[in-house]
């Protein structure tokens, strides 16, 4: 009899936001999963809603790589706003939808943020776009 003591990566199947096929979410070279990353793999719910440091770091992420494309406030410029109700991908209503988006990429000049943000750094920017007013 053959025992795997492997653990899952993921019992949430992500899934690229182009053509549904399966996200690779194993960690980067160098990176570490953090318990709220593990726990996100496991229930798709993310550990740093609500959570004013983790808003505050979501801030900065966002200001540092979204803003220039998608808004100050996610409203939207050169791609598509982020507090709204139209969407590009409607997956990204969801927490593991908008982690499929910003980690796997999408069409136009979304591109993957796999390898140039942890995980846990997109779930602290997902945090911090949940917490925006809609416009």
């Amino acid at each position: 009899m053959f025992l795997s003591f492997a653990p899952s990566l993921a019992a949430i199947e992500f899934k690229n936001a182009l053509d549904d096929s399966p996200l690779d979410v194993a960690p980067a070279d160098g990176e570490t999963l953090t318990e709220a990353v593990k726990a996100f793999h496991e229930t798709g719910s993310n550990p740093y809603d609500g959570d004013d440091a983790a808003l505050a770091q979501g801030k900065k992420l966002f200001d540092e790589n979204c803003q220039v494309c998608h808004g100050k406030v996610g409203e939207g410029r050169m791609c598509p706003s982020l507090v709204d109700d139209n969407y590009a991908y409607p997956r990204v209503t969801s927490d593991v939808g908008m982690f499929e988006v910003i980690y796997g990429g999408a069409t136009g000049a979304m591109r993957a943020y796999k390898g140039r943000l942890t995980q846990d750094q997109i779930l602290h920017v997902i945090a911090y776009i949940r917490s925006l007013e809609p416009q």
